[in-house]
């Protein structure tokens, strides 16, 4: 007798996260390495190397971010390498599949990812799943946490930020928002800051990375920030505090902004619960203070409350895995 699994995943431009009716869990960096030359073919005896096993192994490998802009770059080799992720997580989370077992997947994308996005995810998976759902990021946080009252999802990830408005019903176009301000934007403007005070230091994404995730704030203080860097391979302390908040800050006011905008074209009678009830998601989430930062934003139309979720990185595809579960067949895609 065959047996159907159900698959939810948030397929993030920096971390891909899983969650499966079997209750496995499974997160992997979303990037592909290729090996630059026979000799790095040689060393790993395979084609390519995914996730964090790729990220370790970078100085031999050719490696392709396929989410790079928060959606599915459009050239040959990331549309492949996708695939591949998708492919991986899903064998590695179902080791127990038979050949005559089904697999039900809920993908969580950008809000406005375009039609052909979608059309992309649905062609790289006809190989390996038999039914498909394609939802916004955002409102698989909702699902995952049970609002669908008022509220105001924000999903800060690497490449963009999803806002969606609850109110009780399926949300429509005018109630969600995606801003290209997200992780990489901030990687991208504290590398350029640091570099035009400190232009001899030596820089990688993963080392602004590490100082986001462990420094990163928005409140109005802070301990001082002191980072180990290195000019010419050789360690110094650097001061990045007010580094740091400043870059911060380009990242925070755009989507305050935003969400000023979404409640101030929200129904009149349901403003003010809905400025009440901000919950915050995402890597982005844990950026310490900006729950406060967004409450200070909203001071001006009577105040508000601004939460952070839990378990970011796994609370999307927590939420599409209950979708999957849960939505009847007529919202499905049948591949």
């Amino acid at each position: 007798m065959s047996n159907t699994f159900y698959i939810g995943i948030d397929l993030g431009t920096s971390r891909s996260c899983l969650a499966t009716s079997t209750g496995k869990r499974i997160s992997t960096r979303t990037c592909v390495g290729y090996p630059k030359d026979i000799i790095s073919q040689k060393r790993f005896g395979k084609d390519y190397l995914l996730g964090d096993d790729a990220l370790n192994n970078r100085l031999a490998l050719n490696m392709i971010w396929p989410l790079a802009d928060g959606i599915i770059c459009e050239d040959k080799k990331s549309i492949e390498a996708t695939g591949l992720i998708l492919k991986h997580l899903i064998a590695e989370a179902l080791p127990e599949k038979q050949a005559d077992d089904k697999i039900y997947v809920a993908i969580g994308v950008p809000a406005q990812a375009s039609i052909n996005s979608k059309k992309v995810i649905i062609d790289i998976t006809k190989s390996f799943l038999d039914k498909i759902l394609i939802v916004s990021e955002a409102f698989s946080v909702a699902y995952s946490i049970d609002r669908f009252d008022e509220c105001l999802i924000v999903d800060i990830g690497a490449g963009t930020t999803d806002l969606c408005r609850m109110h009780g019903s399926m949300p429509e176009e005018e109630d969600q928002v995606t801003l290209n301000f997200a992780g990489n934007f901030l990687d991208n403007v504290i590398t350029q800051a640091i570099l035009e005070k400190f232009p001899e230091v030596q820089l990688t994404p993963q080392i602004i990375r590490r100082i986001k995730e462990k420094h990163g704030y928005v409140y109005d203080v802070s301990e001082p920030v002191q980072v180990t860097l290195t000019t010419q391979g050789l360690p110094a302390e650097y001061d990045i505090t007010d580094i740091l908040k400043e870059c911060c800050l380009k990242l925070t006011n755009p989507i305050s902004q935003a969400i000023q905008k979404l409640i101030a074209t929200f129904d009149p009678d349901f403003q003010k619960k809905l400025r009440n009830n901000i919950i915050i998601a995402g890597g982005g989430s844990r950026l310490k203070g900006i729950d406060i930062s967004i409450e200070k934003s909203l001071e001006k139309y009577g105040g508000g409350d601004a939460e952070c979720i839990q378990d970011a990185e796994f609370c999307g595809s927590i939420g599409a895995l209950k979708m999957c579960i849960e939505m009847p067949d007529d919202y499905w895609e049948e591949i």
